[in-house]
């Protein structure tokens, strides 16, 4: 870029706005992970609005517009792919982030509001994996929307919105592709705003002791964003993510994608209220952890009995996981 061109694009753009300070402890991998969880999310919209020209978002024609999408539209297979491995690297990226936070107590006053924003994005975010997991409409796919039924029966009217009784006009598996693709997606956006905003105003929780500019940050993050977009294109190519046979009613066969399979073991133990319980469980203590941590200093790792719950917690979600990934597949709502 010469220099008069990039003087141009920063007077029109207003780009030296990027050259604020920043710890130079973000040019650290581990500070790039909100960031590298904000790429994922933007290549898994780009992606997702490629499908959805190709899907029908009907029972009647779900699958085969799956099978379509597959085996004829151009690159089907591969977006397809690249969406699948992407919503399992955005749980990797937003569990890790959230687990360095949760460590390092950036949660203390005055970045509360940026700690729920964010607990709520992986809120969303895990919406998102398990209805995404629905629009397959293979047996698999089936048999999760049969769980959002039964979910929604177990809690009345809170749940009535995934019951097939919720209105004629049409059908849950619509009503959960809008869902999906327009309600989910505008909420994240929102919460993804707010929690940027935040960090603009109220600094990074970090040494500012020696610094940068945001700008050389974003570029770094750039570079890593760029090699796991080939790390991710090239699994979607060596390991592309098939379909199953159309979905058999009356039976419980398969297992959920690998991020819910700690639900799927809960599930085991506890019928279907498990996957309600778990869930609630866990995200009730994230957004409780501000209010519950009241020590007066911000050092990393210095919770007290909150960090331990965090702890038991996560082995308990390892263990459950273990067990849903190795347990035998069992039959939990009466199908």
């Amino acid at each position: 870029m010469t220099p008069k061109f990039g003087d141009a694009l920063n007077e029109r753009l207003g780009l030296k706005a990027l050259d604020y300070e920043v710890p130079k402890t973000t040019d650290r991998l581990k500070y790039m992970l909100g960031g590298l969880t904000a790429f994922l999310i933007a290549l898994l919209v780009v992606t997702g609005l490629y499908l959805s020209q190709y899907y029908n978002p009907t029972p009647a024609g779900a699958h085969d517009s799956v099978l379509y999408l597959i085996t004829r539209a151009p690159l089907g297979d591969w977006v397809r792919s690249l969406h699948y491995w992407s919503a399992g690297g955005v749980v990797v990226t937003v569990t890790a982030h959230l687990a360095y936070v949760f460590w390092r107590r950036s949660y203390k006053r005055p970045r509360e509001v940026t700690w729920w924003a964010g607990v709520a994005m992986a809120g969303v975010l895990f919406l998102l994996t398990i209805t995404g997991t629905v629009l397959r409409y293979d047996q698999e796919g089936f048999e999760a929307l049969l769980h959002f039924v039964a979910g929604g029966n177990l809690t009345g009217a809170f749940g009535a919105f995934f019951t097939e009784g919720f209105t004629p006009s049409t059908s849950l598996l619509s009503r959960i592709f809008g869902l999906h693709t327009s309600l989910l997606p505008i909420l994240l956006f929102m919460l993804i705003g707010l929690h940027f905003w935040l960090i603009r105003q109220l600094g990074i929780h970090a040494d500012y002791s020696e610094t940068g500019i945001f700008r050389n940050h974003a570029t770094r993050l750039g570079g890593f964003s760029l090699l796991l977009f080939a790390g991710l294109g090239l699994l979607a190519v060596s390991m592309p993510e098939g379909i199953g046979y159309p979905a058999v009613s009356g039976v419980e066969i398969t297992k959920p994608f690998w991020p819910v399979l700690w639900v799927y073991g809960l599930e085991n133990m506890l019928g279907a209220w498990g996957m309600i319980l778990g869930p609630a469980i866990i995200f009730v203590f994230l957004a409780a952890v501000p209010l519950l941590d009241r020590r007066e200093d911000d050092t990393p790792g210095r919770h007290g009995w909150v960090g331990w719950t965090g702890v038991v917690l996560s082995v308990a979600v390892l263990a459950l996981w273990l067990y849903g990934r190795f347990g035998e597949a069992q039959q939990h709502i009466g199908m």
